[in-house]
């Protein structure tokens, strides 16, 4: 292993612990949703060692993991890729119903954002699609940075808060040299989610609908 090699596993590894422990602390309006790889499962993080070519990535969500047990409607989650990843159209399909995304039509790039599920229905679904997308690349991660979603803590599991979903790691790309490590510090991510998720309480930032595009 050469030192930039050394120098990167050094880096990714950090950046994942300082990032566990920035979701142990956890900010006040940030939500349970929970948003993962299908092939992983939820609070799990897929890990491919290597070089990737046009990966499907099958991303889900859980509505039931939401506040309140039941979702209203998903704004601009941004999925991006890092390092020298990108996001390609091979495969693509964005699933959930309705479903709004951009850029569209969907190039090769380094993000993607998506609104989703906008109605008033509800969905305590455990697991529903988001999308599925294509990865190529040999080192970065991909990831859930931003968004928000309308929870169900209204009265009687009505229309409830607009939360903001966790940074969520989804699919990390190591080098084989790093692999170890690097899944070492997936499980010190995940283990800091699920501490969160299980002591987060408080009151909800005031009601308002996800925006539309």
């Amino acid at each position: 292993m050469g030192p930039r090699t050394r120098f990167g596993l050094a880096i990714a590894f950090t950046s994942i612990v300082f990032t566990a422990l920035a979701l142990a602390a956890g900010a006040a309006t940030a939500g349970t949703l929970r948003v993962y790889e299908a092939a992983a499962g939820a609070g799990r993080i897929r890990v491919i060692v290597g070089a990737v070519n046009n990966a499907l990535i099958d991303i889900d969500y859980a509505p039931i993991s939401a506040e309140g047990g039941k979702l209203y409607g998903i704004s601009e989650f941004e999925i991006e890729a890092t390092g020298n990843l990108v996001l390609s159209p091979t495969g693509f399909a964005c699933q959930a119903v309705p479903c709004l995304f951009s850029p569209s039509p969907f190039v090769t790039g380094k993000r993607i954002r998506v609104t989703a599920g906008n109605d008033l229905a509800g969905s305590t679904a455990a697991t529903a699609n988001l999308l599925t997308i294509g990865l190529t690349g040999n080192t970065g991660f991909v990831v859930l940075t931003r968004g928000e979603y309308l929870d169900g803590t209204g009265p009687g599991a009505s229309v409830g808060a607009v939360r903001t979903p966790d940074v969520t790691l989804i699919v990390s790309v190591p080098e084989p040299g790093i692999a170890t490590a690097l899944a070492f510090g997936c499980g010190l991510l995940a283990l800091a989610t699920r501490a969160r998720a299980s002591s987060r309480s408080g009151s909800a930032p005031a009601s308002r609908a996800p925006r539309g595009r």
